[in-house]
């Protein structure tokens, strides 16, 4: 008796596997397949005649309902599921019929914009997203009021609202008419700033950097540049700049301010490891009071396989207009491909507060001890002043999926006591992530151009001159030994540059593959630059701390492979 009502059970849940076909759709094909039920159950293994039966049953219903969302309100479905074919075939023939179309749009103020600035009123109807004419797509149709409605939260109204929309469709004529009602609200105004969780470090500070006079206009903007200055000083771990909107106080506003501050002193000791310089200890000093005067003190020592770096730097408090003042020395010995350097820097910099387009002036002396072998040294000395100008318009600092980072840095010295040798020194850098294609696909691509003028190498230190190779630059070959050759070591050039080319396939979300070309070189003039190409293959990980990079790289060069470990983007 069991095994006889076993054996129906066993036969239902026996499905042979099916594959969705959807025709008619275009280039919708992918989205609906990505939305529907149907299609994203179709690899289950537990799945029954009769769910399945269900599934196909109700796509039609779901097929329309999408393309609804594409502007296709008079779209028709029909459907079949082919038994006969091996696996099953739930085929779908869809009839798109026409688009519908905005026919008229009418959006309504009330509030203070509609009273005190009309004219902002109108200009906000002419930038309007979805302007009659336009495809209807209810996208595009919560895209425009989203905007719309950020354009005022942002400055003067962040009581604004949305009081009532509407899309009424007419799929016999495929035509939309669009009404819209927005409510400013009153016009809101700053007033002082209310400090919570401050308590190591002086209100004077936070005064001398809020960009915001009690009385102006409220402005999100504002805001956010308050929040960033604070968060630049280095002295808290989080703030958070906020208004209490009460349409019935909209006057003087009092802004909030919530603090974490970070501890004065910190020790630290790290341990790392890369592939250009091997194994990696690392001591580092905080001192953020630094002779009693709110001056932040960040030393460290950092020991590698080829590098000895002992350095201070001291950030000043920020001027009234965010501009962070700081002075640093350091001494570095390095060994690298043949070439010995003791070399001192030294330099004054100041550094504007918008890490999104930072600008840093430097005044910066520098001094090295060059030596080759037993036979060479040389002495070199520099004093430049230089301005580097770099622009950031990625979604993350920390761990970018998307977008690019470009700098350009310009210095100049004239000859006299330090320099024997009038220089200037140019150097433009790029690194771009693509957005993902088809949600897998992702190109990065990175290049860099240097030039030294006037002076040559004899004269130059060794850090305002050019090498590549390694991790970041030029894969398939070790680090810094692509460059000018002399008495059996590779020095630095006058003249470099470098590109990238990789292409990432996402496994998963942490997990993907890389395949890449690189090409550099440095030399003494472009007459004698020869770029030296190496390509591979590489794993990548996007770790809490960054992305993560396993690099097997073929130096066509030297007809060797290469491995390279590396965190991070060369930016």
């Amino acid at each position: 008796m069991l095994c006889t009502c076993m054996l129906p059970m066993l036969a239902q849940a026996a499905v042979p596997t099916y594959r969705v076909a959807i025709d008619g759709a275009g280039g919708l094909t992918s989205f609906l397949n990505d939305n529907l039920e149907v299609s994203r159950r179709q690899s289950s293994s537990e799945l029954s005649e009769d769910e399945m039966q269900r599934l196909v049953g109700i796509a039609p219903n779901q097929i329309r309902s999408l393309l609804a969302t594409e502007g296709y309100f008079s779209s028709a479905v029909r459907h079949e599921l082919d038994r006969e074919s091996t696996p099953w075939v739930a085929r779908f023939t869809v009839i798109l019929g026409p688009r519908t179309l905005v026919e008229s749009v009418d959006i309504r103020f009330t509030g203070d914009i509609a009273e005190s600035h009309p004219q902002r009123a109108e200009r906000l109807k002419r930038l309007w997203l979805l302007q009659a004419g336009g495809i209807f797509q209810q996208k595009a149709w919560d895209d425009a009021k989203s905007s719309l409605l950020k354009a005022l939260l942002i400055r003067d109204y962040p009581a604004a609202a949305i009081i009532d929309s509407e899309a009424r469709i007419d799929p016999s004529t495929s035509s939309a008419v669009l009404t819209l009602e927005v409510d400013s609200g009153p016009a809101f105004t700053f007033g002082d700033v209310q400090i919570e969780g401050l308590q190591r470090y002086d209100r004077s500070m936070i005064d001398d950097l809020n960009p915001i006079k009690p009385g102006e206009p409220y402005s999100q903007e504002k805001l956010n540049e308050l929040q960033a200055r604070l968060q630049n000083t280095g002295y808290f771990k989080s703030v958070f700049a906020t208004v209490d909107v009460d349409p019935a106080k909209p006057l003087s506003v009092p802004i909030r301010l919530d603090l974490t501050e970070n501890e004065r002193k910190r020790l630290s000791l790290g341990v790392g490891f890369s592939t250009d310089s091997g194994a990696r200890g690392q001591i580092k000093w905080l001192d953020r009071n630094f002779l009693d005067r709110n001056w932040r003190l960040e030393s460290a020592l950092r020991l590698d396989r080829d590098t000895r770096v002992l350095g201070s730097d001291v950030y000043l408090q920020p001027l009234s207009n965010g501009w962070r003042p700081s002075v640093g020395a350091h001494y570095e010995y390095t060994n690298s491909a043949g070439e010995i350097n003791n070399k001192v820097l030294t330099s004054a910099r100041l550094t504007s507060p918008d890490t999104n387009d930072e600008k840093v002036w430097a005044l910066s002396f520098f001094a090295d001890r060059q030596r080759i072998g037993d036979d060479f040294s040389n002495n070199r000395e520099a004093l430049i002043g230089s301005f580097i100008y770099t622009r950031r318009r990625v979604n993350n600092l920390i761990l970018p999926s998307r977008g690019y980072v470009a700098s350009i840095e310009l210095g100049a010295g004239p000859a006299g006591l330090i320099n024997k040798k009038s220089l200037a020194r140019v150097v433009g850098r790029a690194t771009y992530l693509s957005p993902y294609y088809d949600k897998r696909w992702q190109a990065v691509l990175r290049a860099q151009v240097g030039q030294v003028f006037g002076a040559d190498r004899t004269t130059v230190p060794g850090d305002l001159l050019f090498r590549t190779g390694g991790d970041q630059t030029v894969r398939g070959y070790s680090y810094n030994t692509l460059g000018v050759s002399q008495n059996g070591a590779i020095v630095g050039g006058t003249v470099t540059a470098v590109v990238s080319a990789e292409l990432v396939y996402r496994i998963t979300p942490e997990w993907g593959a890389a395949l890449f070309t690189d090409a550099g070189n440095a030399a003494d003039s472009w007459s004698d630059f020869k770029l030296k190409q190496g390509s591979g293959v590489g794993a990548r990980w996007r770790s809490p701390i960054g992305q993560v990079n396993l690099d097997l790289a073929y130096g066509h060069e030297t007809k060797e492979p290469r491995l390279h470990f590396s965190i991070g983007y060369g930016f």
